[in-house]
């Protein structure tokens, strides 16, 4: 039986008591990433591309990418997003995208507008 590997990322920030990810096995769980800026009031488009970044960022660490992403969660503050989501998350995942779930919430930080969650292979 495989253990459990915590995993952070010098540089990224948390805002609370988890991990970046968890390895377990051969797969990797990713903590939910937002893209916002606490400077100003970041766009949607800027937001999943910063998402995006440090997701891929704490893969990286952990030894994946992106491309081998299995599963996504994204959690949307407005459904208008929707759209723009589906564009973008095509241009990061092509042809062969992972398993991916949408979820319209709100944010106890008003400023976020997208945050993302990973499930990946080694």
């Amino acid at each position: 039986m495989s253990s459990k590997k915590t995993l952070d990322v010098k540089g990224l920030t948390k805002g609370g008591p988890y991990s970046h990810a968890v390895i377990h096995g051969n797969t990797v769980y990713v903590s939910g990433m937002t893209g916002h800026d606490p400077e100003r009031d970041t766009p949607f488009p800027d937001q999943f591309r910063n998402a995006i970044s440090k997701v891929s960022k704490v893969l990286s660490e952990a030894g994946t990418s992106l491309d081998k992403a299995l599963k996504v969660t994204v959690y949307l503050s407005d459904p208008r997003f929707f759209d723009e989501m589906n564009s973008l998350f095509k241009e990061y995942f092509g042809s062969s995208p992972p398993a991916r779930t949408t979820v319209v919430c709100s944010f106890p930080n008003s400023k976020v507008k997208v945050e993302l969650d990973v499930i990946a292979g080694l």
